[in-house]
């Protein structure tokens, strides 16, 4: 549908639409799986709330608080079709963190389920709190083993099989620290079967494709703005609206209340229930704003063009000695790898200091998939949507120049 090159050519002409870029013209920015980089209309959409619209939401009647409210919940609106729920199914959080732990602290004194699995590639957040709270609660923790940088989906099957009991199924839709994606719509629908709830972290999986929620078998969804050109500290948590409503409020405050006694407090409807305290209103506003953009760049393109990033890369990679990639054949966005005599973490810094190529280094938050892929620490770049196939090419160079640089420093 889209050529590589053509391709390349409209979102090298979008990378202008980022101020960090012409402030260090010469950054080739790969760390895009920690965060994103912000375009000038995300900066202004903040900018201009609180120059123009500043001011609580859901509690004044004056007209400037009735304008951040609407803003606010124009927000919701924006992002719940960008996901494909219902306005009322999605939740402003912190993160996708938050989110997970919301779910898995609720989940876990429901009394409704006797049972967390959670495949060890996940991301900390998507494995310590259900780990944790099942461990706190007296409920079966079942880490999933996975084979090197995917799912054995005879083991899915065979672990699936076994359930008696409701259970909640956890899983990355796009795993951080390999770029694998689990065919979780097919896990999902297994779940379902054996009697079990699916939640999906999405935080590398929405950025990157087309999705709706409303067409899955996900129960529940987390994603991040700043995954997707959007502030840090601002998230949702999406939610099939009888297994909401089934959730105990996590934060207590404001606006989540309906009625305080002395004796006994309710609690407000629908998503209102989560949302207790001031929230981050400008977070939600930004988050409207990288979805128009993202939206006006199509996310059709940006899929295909990261995917011809990360093909265009493993082959550069490969064909310099020393390195090994950890990835698998079909990852997307990501590409981890690590080289036979130099650490990580000497690599990212020499090109960082070098190069002014940002990578990552480390287990990325994922230490049990590391130990898996048999390494302590590895690199890992990741793509976005203003990168290009010359920021490939600098990388590819880099990564040469660093290996012969360790090999006379030796």
């Amino acid at each position: 549908m889209f050529s590589p090159e053509d391709l390349n050519g409209y979102f090298k002409g979008l990378k202008g639409d980022f101020p960090i870029f012409s402030h260090d013209p010469s950054l080739v920015y790969l760390d895009s799986a920690a965060t994103t980089q912000k375009p000038s209309a995300v900066l202004a959409a903040v900018r201009d709330f609180y120059e123009r619209n500043n001011s609580n939401v859901h509690r004044g009647v004056y007209p400037l608080a009735e304008a951040a409210t609407e803003l606010y919940e124009s927000s919701r609106r924006r992002l719940s079709g960008f996901v494909g729920c219902w306005p009322g199914e999605l939740v402003f959080t912190k993160g996708s963190t938050e989110g997970l732990n919301v779910l898995a602290s609720s989940l876990s004194i429901s009394g409704d389920y006797d049972t967390f699995i959670v495949p060890v590639f996940e991301h900390h957040s998507n494995f310590v709190p259900w780990q944790y709270h099942a461990r706190r609660n007296g409920l079966r923790f079942i880490p999933l083993p996975v084979r090197q940088n995917s799912l054995d989906m005879s083991l899915v099957y065979e672990t699936l099989q076994q359930m008696d009991g409701r259970f909640v199924f956890s899983l990355a839709g796009l795993v951080n620290s390999t770029g694998y994606r689990p065919p979780f719509e097919e896990i999902g629908s297994l779940v379902h079967s054996a009697g079990g709830v699916m939640v999906l972290d999405s935080a590398q999986l929405i950025p990157h494709e087309k999705f709706s929620f409303g067409e899955s078998n996900v129960d529940f969804l987390v994603f991040s703005g700043h995954k997707m050109l959007a502030e840090t500290g601002i998230g949702c948590l999406v939610g099939r609206e009888k297994l909401l409503g089934e959730l105990n409020p996590f934060v207590f405050g404001g606006q989540m209340i309906d009625m305080v006694g002395k004796e006994e407090t309710t609690f407000a409807e629908g998503v209102a229930k989560f949302e207790g305290g001031t929230q981050n209103i400008s977070g939600a506003i930004s988050m409207m704003a990288a979805v128009e953009y993202l939206e006006n760049a199509g996310m059709e393109r940006v899929s295909a063009h990261v995917s011809n990033l990360v093909a265009m890369a493993r082959e550069k990679i490969e064909a310099i000695g020393g390195y090994r990639i950890h990835s698998p054949e079909s990852s997307r966005a990501v590409i981890t790898f690590t080289h036979s005599r130099v650490h990580s973490h000497d690599i990212a810094e020499f090109l960082g200091r070098k190069m002014n190529v940002a990578l990552r280094s480390g287990h990325h938050c994922s230490q049990l998939q590391m130990k898996e892929l048999g390494v302590v620490s590895a690199c890992r770049v990741s793509f976005y949507l203003y990168n290009t196939f010359e920021d490939v090419d600098r990388l590819a160079d880099s990564l040469e120049e660093a290996g012969r640089w360790f090999d006379e420093f030796r």
